[in-house]
């Protein structure tokens, strides 16, 4: 792989830009929110993930990374100060326009980095509309999910310490931002209760005599007055740099697939280029 000036695309000039077209690079599209994360971690910890994996992602394959898009769907922690959500078709329209404008300049490979799950319906919904009308396959990633599937075996117990604002979040934030998580402010692990309701996380709650739980549609503060879920307090460090490890390896492993799937194929390439490989 040749030497980068950067691999963010945001800090070419767009000589540097036109230059790199025809190369036919994989662009990496991180996306987040601003919402709460429970007192102890902040507000902007959704989009500090995505732009660290998404820039880990691109450093070791031949990757880009355009700039960021930092708000998304958070309506169920407006009631928390420091929350900043748009509405899903702000979103929507927002994502189909930047990758519509990548398309046309013609970058044709595009991954997002979504790093929120409120925003996944609007990703998914632009990816296809973009394959319908344009005749790309667009790929996601999302770090934080990654992480409740690739950290299980690190705890005794996941279901008792994984949530939104607990593990292993806390614990990813620690290796990553450890100046940026107030552990003196951590609140407690228990759930609180709504009336008939058990939370479980986020929008799930138990039913009695079953081991699946259900859906119910309440705020985030209805349910979780500290704004976090899970047991924050066994977060650590050094759990978080296995995160980091997993999570992105998980990251590279998929771009080169990705790239290693796509560099040839006629949809990839404008018409009349020569079919190139970006991935190292």
């Amino acid at each position: 792989m040749a030497e980068r000036r950067t691999v963010e695309l945001g800090r070419l000039s767009w000589k540097e830009v036109e230059q790199l077209v025809p190369s036919n690079p994989v662009l990496l599209i991180p996306v987040g929110t601003v919402e709460q994360h429970g007192q102890h971690m902040p507000v902007n910890a959704d989009n500090m993930v995505a732009g660290f994996v998404a820039r880990r992602a691109a450093e070791e394959t031949g990757a880009y990374i355009t700039p960021a898009i930092n708000y998304g769907v958070s309506m169920a922690f407006r009631n928390f100060p420091g929350t900043i959500s748009v509405q899903p078709a702000t979103l929507t329209a927002v994502l189909r326009d930047v990758c519509t404008e990548l398309i046309r300049q013609g970058f044709r490979r595009l991954i997002f980095v979504n790093n929120h799950g409120g925003n996944q319906t609007s990703c998914e919904q632009v990816a296809r509309d973009l394959h319908r009308e344009h005749g790309i396959v667009m790929g996601s990633i999302y770090p934080w999910n990654l992480g409740y599937g690739l950290m299980r075996d690190t705890y005794d117990d996941a279901a008792a310490v994984y949530g939104h604002g607990g593990e292993p979040e806390t614990s990813a934030m620690l290796a990553m931002f450890p100046d940026d998580v107030r552990l003196d402010l951590m609140a407690g692990r228990d759930p609180i209760m709504n009336g008939a309701f058990k939370p479980r996380r986020d929008n799930t709650i138990e039913i009695e005599g079953q081991p699946v739980g259900g859906t119910i549609y309440l705020d985030f503060d209805e349910l979780f007055p500290s704004g976090a879920n899970g047991d924050p307090s066994v977060g650590t460090a050094e759990r978080g740099q296995i995160w980091i490890e997993r999570v992105v390896g998980y990251a590279v492993a998929f771009v080169k697939q990705f790239d290693n799937a796509t560099a040839s194929v006629s949809w990839a390439k404008r018409k009349g280029d020569a079919a190139t490989h970006s991935a190292g």
